[in-house]
């Protein structure tokens, strides 16, 4: 089915809307702006990378993974394998630095979607903050303890 029509079909109700006053919004993880527009929307889309934070893993260096969409060629072999209620994704966590994962980024996107890869990268860069912070914040309250 073209991109088009399954936009037409779940603009107005999906598992990801969110509409608070008067706003709507989009909580699919690929979805890079949090903005419910079919530019924006990653499900949709065959080529689409999400930043998303990980959860409860506090002593990691970073807390940021990349979610991409898998290829056909994997959807395929989960379907032989009669596996038809698992998301297409896979999750690469940011190990090696922000720099690495924004490479990821440009390769993903390369040069047809640069709104969302610009979108992409931004958010990147605003976790990546979060986490400076973050980890600032440890550190300050640790001395703080051994005094």
């Amino acid at each position: 089915m073209s991109q088009q029509v399954l936009w037409e079909v779940v603009k107005g109700n999906n598992a990801f809307l969110v509409k608070r006053n008067g706003l709507t919004l989009s909580t699919d993880p690929f979805n890079n702006t949090g903005v419910q527009t079919y530019s924006s929307t990653g499900f949709i889309s065959k080529n689409a990378v999400g930043v998303v934070p990980t959860q409860g893993k506090v002593n990691q260096i970073n807390n940021i993974n990349l979610v991409a969409k898998k290829s056909t060629k994997f959807q395929q072999a989960d379907r032989k394998a009669k596996n038809t209620q698992s998301v297409y994704a896979s999750t690469l966590a940011v190990k090696h630095g922000v720099h690495t994962a924004s490479r990821v980024i440009r390769k993903r996107f390369g040069t047809s979607r640069l709104g969302l890869q610009k979108a992409a990268l931004r958010k990147l860069v605003k976790l990546n903050r979060a986490n400076a912070v973050r980890r600032r914040n440890e550190i300050a309250a640790a001395k703080a303890q051994k005094k």
